[in-house]
């Protein structure tokens, strides 16, 4: 059995004026085949996960390049290009394959692509033909599309966010893989649109006890073999932006599209209600003035002075905005 492999990803903030070029990946992550490190990285997974299941199943692991850029602004197009062409042309050297298994972001915007894994997926599935498994394991926050949809086998996304389950979940994305290639299943993928735009931190309720229960369906129905919360990122201003249920099943469309309805329809109904309580513009200029001539250990005096400075936080401080805790010293 020879799979291939590889990653290409990034998460686009299209508001950040900071553009992505080929250093951005090279000083993030650029690993040609074979050249990537044991350690795994948020969205290369999938491709260390994968060295462990070949081996263990005596199959032919085909890696190509494996690359991420730390959060930014749009890609500029040679660069996408050029990274696109250059797994392209690797995938077209390992000809035939048996299966893909991309690590992908999801959230990745280029100058010129609104939907480049869509893009990416689709050349893919142009080169392997109608009936080579493609399956990629996605970062939540990134955008649906209905290209990636009708050009991959399956997704599968990371549950947790603060995201402590990529290996986790690249490790379910490859069982999923190996039972289908075995012939033990036949994995198909429903979709269900929320028509909704929020934040789902899972560390806190009501998320918490929603991604429990999708995780306990995965566990109890053997029909069910994986589901997953797109959350959407909001920060990408894309066409498809959005949340998103996905359910893939064992040749059970029906039921798989019952559950994804159920499921987005029980988030859909509390939404507003996920987010952490936010602190507005007054609160914030009161708790900055109330930490003037307060003790602070960070503070390299023990005590802050003013002035202090507030800082507005988005997700990532890569991802266009800054991210910094409120924090004042005579030093500023």
């Amino acid at each position: 059995m020879k799979i291939f492999t590889a990653v290409l990803a990034t998460e686009t903030n299209t508001f950040s004026p900071i553009s992505v070029d080929l250093n951005a990946f090279k000083a993030s992550l650029y690993a040609l085949p074979n050249q990537h490190p044991q350690t795994p990285t948020l969205c290369s997974a999938p491709l260390t996960v994968g060295r462990e299941i070949a081996q263990a199943r005596n199959w032919e692991l085909v890696e190509g390049t494996a690359t991420w850029a730390d959060p930014a602004g749009l890609i500029n197009r040679e660069t996408y290009e050029r990274l696109r062409d250059e797994i392209l042309a690797q995938l077209r050297a390992a000809m035939p394959v048996e299966g893909v298994v991309l690590g992908l972001h999801g959230a990745m915007v280029a100058a010129g692509y609104d939907d480049p894994e869509g893009d990416f997926l689709s050349r893919i599935r142009d080169i392997v033909g109608p009936d080579i498994l493609i399956c990629a394991e996605l970062d939540p926050h990134s955008h649906l599309t209905k290209k990636r949809l009708e050009a991959a086998d399956f997704f599968v996304a990371f549950k947790e966010f603060p995201h402590t389950d990529f290996v986790e979940q690249a490790q379910n994305l490859w069982r999923i893989a190996e039972d289908k290639l075995m012939g033990q299943t036949n994995p198909v993928m429903e979709v269900f649109d929320c028509k909704m735009i929020d934040i789902f931190p899972t560390s806190r309720e009501p998320m918490r006890g929603f991604v429990d229960r999708i995780r306990a369906i995965e566990t109890n129905d053997p029909d069910i073999l994986s589901i997953s919360v797109i959350h959407g990122f909001m920060a990408g201003d894309v066409p498809e932006m959005g949340t998103k249920i996905i359910v893939v099943s064992d040749n059970k469309r029906e039921k798989a599209a019952t559950l994804a309805q159920k499921l987005g329809e029980e988030l859909f109904s509390m939404r507003g209600t996920f987010m952490a309580p936010q602190t507005s513009p007054d609160e914030a200029i009161s708790l900055a003035l109330s930490l003037i001539d307060c003790d602070d250990a960070l503070s390299p005096t023990g005590r802050v002075s003013g002035p202090v400075v507030i800082a507005d936080i988005w997700d990532n401080p890569g991802g266009g905005t800054a991210g910094m805790r409120p924090f004042c010293s005579n030093k500023l």
